[in-house]
C-alpha cells in the first residue's frame, strides 16, 4: 500500500463511543489502542465524560483488550489515565512511527491484524496504524477549537474516507 493508501482510516466514527463491540469483532479486531488527546477527551481536559467511562467499560466487559498509545509528552497525565483506568500506557510514542504500535501489540499479545488503534488524526493515528498493520479507526476530533485543528484539516479532508474493499 503506497503512502495515499496508508492515510486511509479502515472506519470512520463521529466518536469513541459508537464504536462496538460487534463492528470490531466483524472487523477482526480484538483489541484497541487508545488515543488521548482530541480522541477520548480534548487536550486541555482534566478528566474523561461519563459516557467514554460508560464506553471503556462495555469494552472491557465485552473482552475487548485495551491500551493507551499517546504522543503527549505530558507523561504524567498519560500515566494517570493509565493508572485511573487499570491500562498500559506509551506515553510520547512518536506516532506514525512504527515502535510505539509495536510496544501495544506485543503488551495486548495478539497479531497486529487483531489491534485497532482508535484516533482522530491522519497523519499520525491512521497513518501508524497502517503502517504497523494494526486497524486504523478515525473518529472526529474532540478538539475543535484549537488552531491546530483549523491548519491540518484541509490537509486531511481528501483522507477522511474508508478504505475500499479489496
Amino acid at each position: 500500500m503506497g503512502l495515499f493508501g496508508n492515510l486511509r482510516p479502515d472506519k470512520i466514527y463521529p466518536d469513541v463511543t459508537h464504536i462496538t463491540a460487534r463492528a470490531l469483532e466483524g472487523l477482526g479486531v480484538k483489541a484497541l489502542m487508545l488515543d488521548i488527546d482530541g480522541t477520548l477527551m480534548p487536550t486541555r481536559a482534566d478528566g474523561l465524560h461519563d459516557a467514554v467511562l460508560g464506553w471503556l467499560d462495555d469494552m472491557k466487559q465485552a473482552g475487548i483488550g485495551l491500551f493507551i498509545l499517546s504522543n503527549s509528552r505530558r507523561v504524567w497525565r498519560v500515566e494517570a489515565l493509565g493508572k485511573q483506568l487499570g491500562l498500559k500506557w506509551v506515553a510520547k510514542a512518536r506516532k506514525p512511527r512504527r515502535t510505539g504500535f509495536a510496544e501495544g501489540v506485543a503488551a495486548l499479545c495478539l497479531a497486529p491484524s487483531e489491534v485497532g488503534m482508535v484516533g482522530d488524526q491522519t497523519f499520525t493515528d491512521v497513518w501508524g496504524a497502517n503502517r504497523s498493520g494494526c486497524v486504523a479507526l478515525l473518529v472526529e476530533t474532540t478538539d475543535n477549537k484549537l488552531i491546530q485543528h483549523y491548519l491540518r484539516r484541509p490537509f486531511e479532508t481528501p483522507f477522511r474516507r474508508e478504505k475500499r474493499k479489496k
